[in-house]
């Protein structure tokens, strides 16, 4: 047993991620290969918790939160513990903290709540940079991307698919496979009209069949959905496979996902008005792939509007995401 908290914990209680929004999903802390009663918890929410118990509460008032950082005294079935809890995107910076407060409690027998006082003290530096606020824009664009994870990918390919996710990646194409690459487009708009950025945006690579995903969004305060909602289902699928659910948290923190988000103002929420998917093919409203530019211009952009083009049924989308990973050809 590897003393201390790891990132292996992490990985661990995200696959035991609790339903119940009061519960919570413990793995004891080992200290010299003995079992300590101190845990690394994770809740609901997926926030990172080290629990600490404690025979009394503070002398004075708990340290201030931080950025990313709370302290808190909570009474539990268990008796009553120091919870510090963080959001996913800080584990890097959490565990280590972690481990020195364990060091502290545990081999050095310091009053936890002095220890922790002390440790956010000498830390506190490390919990100052903001985050940065997620834009319009990018809510709606990574919507689209997990709408399709969601609701495509992994029903027919299972954890697999967190590896095809090339969004995060800043790929050419939002979902890349051998034999298969998906672009998804997501608006606001009434029409199923989008733009397409680059040249090569709407290429077919050799050998490989490409498809459109056209996502079509109504934004409103009582919408049913948003990056949350999103989240939620996308890790319930994921639970029992830890390594796909880490890559999938991590390409999450990458695009500028963080569990603030979730509790913050500038969360979307949304009605899905629509959502298609087309084979890009010589009917395919695009560029040819033989296109080039004047000499001087260096990029190009121009909207493509899909109201006339027939989309592909969910079955032949289905064939299509099966043939092209389980060797079947198209």
């Amino acid at each position: 047993m590897v003393d201390g908290l790891t990132p292996t914990h992490w990985s661990q209680l995200r696959a035991l991620r609790p339903q119940s929004e009061d519960a919570l999903a413990v793995i004891p802390i080992f200290v010299d290969r003995n079992e300590t009663s101190l845990c690394s918890a994770m809740d609901q929410a997926g926030l990172l918790h080290l629990l600490i118990p404690i025979a009394q509460g503070p002398a004075g008032p708990p340290p201030a939160d931080l950025n990313g950082l709370k302290v808190r005294h909570r009474r539990l079935d268990t008796g009553d513990v120091l919870d510090l809890s963080a959001p996913p995107s800080h584990e890097q910076v959490f565990t280590p903290f972690c481990n020195e407060i364990v060091d502290a409690v545990v081999r050095q027998s310091r009053n936890p709540w002095k220890a922790v006082a002390a440790i956010i003290r000498a830390w506190q530096s490390a919990w100052k940079p903001a985050r940065q606020a997620m834009d319009k824009i990018a809510q709606i664009g990574l919507f689209g991307e997990l709408l399709v994870l969601r609701s495509l990918m992994i029903p027919k390919l299972g954890p697999a698919a967190v590896d095809q996710w090339s969004g995060p990646d800043s790929e050419c194409h939002d979902f890349v496979g051998d034999q298969l690459h998906i672009e998804v487009k997501t608006t606001r708009k009434s029409r199923p009209e989008h733009e397409i950025s680059r040249l090569d945006q709407l290429c077919t690579p050799a050998g490989c069949q490409l498809l459109f995903v056209s996502v079509q969004l109504e934004e409103s305060v009582g919408g049913n959905e948003s990056l949350a909602s999103q989240v939620d289902v996308i890790v319930d699928l994921l639970r029992g496979d830890a390594a796909a659910l880490d890559l999938f948290m991590t390409k999450m923190a990458n695009m500028g996902w963080s569990e603030e988000v979730r509790n913050s103002g500038e969360l979307l929420r949304f009605f899905v008005r629509g959502a298609d998917v087309y084979a890009v093919d010589d009917d395919f409203p695009r560029l040819p792939d033989d296109f080039v530019p004047p000499s001087g211009v260096v990029s190009v952009k121009y909207t493509v509007d899909l109201v006339n083009l027939p989309s592909l049924g969910m079955d032949e989308v289905g064939d299509f995401i099966k043939a092209a990973n389980y060797g079947c050809g198209f």
